[in-house]
């Protein structure tokens, strides 16, 4: 019997020993498959809780009314929301002001940045770091001290701003920018931009360094000036992140103009100064009717999405990358 064990044992083993050790294997691979995506599953569940919930939470909204009372459950409506929303005419308002500040604000996130940039960037020594500290400072302010600070510089009675324009002729009397229909959007739109400068200008600098020295010292000595290289070398290597940042001023300008509106105007007067991203905020928290607001949320969800993608494919047909 022992004899018989003996022999049967490690014949035993060694028909098991592969079948062991392939299981093995697999597991290994399949560890070493899964293993990238236990590190991704904190970002993934947090984009989940914190955007595609919400977002389709959104969606769902949209074919329903509901007031955020306790208590109280969605009632679906079907396209009743979206049929308000067109003939609502505050909406229609909201997207002109809308348009009118996202094409106001490409001076201030291309063209301005980009001639700060490029002059600065011939500087030498930490006076180059000093001019980028000073302009990137608006971008990391708070917008509340931001807005407190503008407003005074516009009060109409004792503002820096009027007391200037006075002493220059250009006006004769005091003028209050914030309830005036005709400066209201104006000035939110040159508070904005001046904060956008910063960023678009670092942004531009960072471009800049990546930039091969040698394309302007063969300009150079092929008799190319300042103009013509910045026109034939900088503008085409500089295409990449000039596309980058006109998509960022296109879907984000409502954004970045939000928190000015809310502190500054309110919208108004009899809302001007409002864009479609206040009518969101105004319709869903003050008017508690959240219906309305999600469907111009997803309404321009769908919108700045198609504009997202054809920006995308010109930037990919049009930009030139240097490899």
């Amino acid at each position: 019997m022992s004899k018989s064990l003996e022999n049967n044992y490690p014949l035993s083993v060694s028909n098991e020993t592969p079948v062991f050790r392939k299981r093995t294997s697999k597991k290994v691979k399949i560890i070493k498959t899964l293993k990238p995506y236990f590190y991704l599953l904190p970002a993934i569940l947090l984009l989940g809780i914190w955007i595609y919930k919400p977002l389709v939470s959104t969606f769902i909204l949209a074919f329903e009314s509901w007031g955020m009372v306790p208590g109280t459950t969605p009632e679906p409506v079907g396209l009743e929301n979206f049929v308000r929303l067109f003939n609502n005419k505050d909406f229609l308002t909201s997207i002109l002001n809308t348009i009118f500040y996202t094409v106001g604000l490409f001076p201030f996130s291309i063209i301005i940045p980009l001639l700060l940039a490029v002059v600065t960037h011939g500087m030498m020594g930490k006076i180059k770091t000093v001019y980028r500290v000073i302009f990137f400072i608006p971008m990391i302010l708070a917008p509340v001290t931001v807005s407190a600070i503008w407003r005074w510089l516009f009060q109409p009675s004792t503002g820096l701003i009027n007391i200037a324009l006075i002493k220059m002729g250009l006006i004769h009397k005091n003028i209050s920018f914030f309830s005036d229909p005709h400066f209201a959007k104006w000035v939110i739109l040159f508070v904005t931009g001046w904060g956008l400068i910063g960023f678009s200008t670092i942004m531009f600098s960072a471009a800049l360094t990546s930039v091969n020295q040698d394309y302007y010292e063969a300009a150079s000595l092929d008799g190319s000036g300042k103009f013509k290289q910045f026109f034939d070398i900088t503008l085409p290597l500089l295409s990449p992140t000039i596309f980058f940042m006109i998509t960022m001023s296109i879907l984000f300008s409502s954004q970045f103009t939000f928190a000015y509106i809310d502190i500054l105007t309110s919208g108004g007067p009899f809302g001007s100064s409002t864009n479609i991203y206040y009518e969101m905020y105004k319709d869903g928290f003050s008017d508690l009717n959240v219906g309305l607001s999600s469907a111009a949320a997803a309404l321009f969800f769908c919108v700045f999405a198609i504009i997202a993608l054809v920006l995308n494919y010109v930037s990919r047909k049009f930009a030139f990358y240097d490899n």
